[in-house]
């Protein structure tokens, strides 16, 4: 059983880490970074893979601030100034779970290895991020990147595009338990469009209600 469940989890996640959506989102993940990669290649190609995405944002805030700061009547050309960094809160005890050990053995064993050095922002950025310690497991990762924007702007809205919420079906699947149990074996003579008004009913009725007393 072992075996099998094994080679299961082999075949279907062997690849992951060649998965630039997924790669990238780790090495975003201040949990994380790049300390859990198996192989020092494909860690190299997420890497420069997150160079290529911050440097296009680079060029976008670029694009935007310079169109923003263009004089317009009636507006200042003062800019307000940055508020200095914060730092991440931090909880004071990490996870006592068996999986939870497991992570912690495999930081311990991992090393960061400086990469070449280079003098743009965006490597910069990049280098200053993967040069810092990883944040407790227990941490929000979101809030760590709300608190760091001032200074890794770039990489920042990278981490916004890659580790947003993903898309879902739950609400689709809702839709269908909502509909199975309207139409079940003692209503088998109901019209379609009266489980339609029924199933409409059901979801938008309490919303409806609860606008109205607002």
């Amino acid at each position: 059983m072992k075996g099998t469940l094994l080679e299961a989890v082999n075949r279907r996640f062997r690849d992951v880490e060649s998965e630039p959506i997924y790669s990238v989102a780790t090495l975003l993940d201040p949990r994380y970074k790049d300390r859990y990669f198996t192989n020092a290649e494909t860690s190299k190609h997420t890497k420069d893979a997150l160079m290529a995405e911050v440097r296009k944002m680079e060029e976008m805030l670029r694009k935007t601030t310079s169109e923003a700061s263009e004089p317009r009547e009636g507006t200042s050309s003062e800019s307000a100034a940055s508020e200095p960094a914060k730092k991440t809160p931090r909880v004071d005890a990490a996870s006592k779970s068996r999986l939870g050990s497991v992570f912690e053995e495999i930081l311990e064993e991992s090393t960061v290895e400086p990469g070449p050095e280079s003098t743009t922002s965006a490597s910069i950025e990049v280098q200053t991020y993967l040069s810092e310690p990883t944040i407790l497991r227990s941490d929000n990762p979101l809030l760590y990147w709300k608190v760091n924007q001032p200074r890794l702007p770039s990489l920042t809205v990278t981490a916004t595009k890659f580790l947003c919420a993903p898309s879902t079906s739950v609400e689709s699947e809702r839709l269908f338990s909502t509909a199975s149990i309207i139409i079940d074996e003692r209503r088998s003579r109901l019209t379609a469009e009266k489980a339609d008004m029924l199933i409409f009913l059901k979801k938008n009725l309490p919303i409806m209600l609860k606008s109205e007393h607002t």
